[in-house]
C-alpha cells in the first residue's frame, strides 16, 4: 500500500502557476530540491511523512531515536543532525543519543560480518526459530 502511495503522490503535477511554485519554495527549502514536475506532490508527501513523528504509533522521541540509528547508518549528514537537535528538544539524554547510535553501529557490524561471511541465512532463520 505504501508503495502505491509513493507512485501516486511522485506521479507528474498539473503545471504550476508561478505564484504556486514560489509559495511551495517559500513553504519549505526543502522543496528546492524536487524537479518542477512533482514539486507539489512532493510537498504533500513531506509533511504527510514528518507527521509519522509526532502522530505515528510509535512516540515522537522514540521515532526520531530510530531515525537517528538510520541516519548513523547510512551516514546521512543532513539527518543526524536534525534528528539530535529534535531529540534535544524532546528532552533525550546524551546516553539514549550514544546509544540508538551504537545499536545502529552494532547492526551494521553483525550485517557486515554474516554477509562478508556468507552466512547461511536459512541457518540463522532456523537458530532464531529454536530448530
Amino acid at each position: 500500500m505504501l508503495f502505491a502511495f509513493s507512485l501516486a503522490v511522485f506521479s507528474q503535477d498539473a503545471t504550476l502557476t508561478a505564484e504556486e511554485k514560489k509559495q511551495l519554495l517559500e513553504a519549505s527549502p526543502f522543496n528546492s530540491v524536487y524537479p518542477e514536475t512533482i514539486l507539489k506532490s512532493a510537498d504533500t508527501y513531506f509533511k504527510a511523512q514528518m507527521g509519522l513523528y509526532k502522530e505515528g504509533v510509535i512516540p515522537e522521541k522514540e521515532a526520531h531515536l530510530v531515525a537517528l540509528g538510520t541516519s548513523a547508518a547510512i551516514k546521512c549528514q543532513y539527518c543526524i543532525p536534525y534528528h539530535i537537535s529534535e531529540l534535544k528538544r524532546l528532552g533525550a539524554t546524551e546516553n539514549e543519543i550514544k546509544t540508538a547510535v551504537l545499536i545502529a553501529a552494532d547492526i551494521m557490524k553483525m550485517s557486515t560480518l554474516f554477509y562478508g561471511n556468507e552466512f547461511d541465512l536459512e541457518a540463522f532463520k532456523k537458530l532464531l526459530r529454536g530448530e
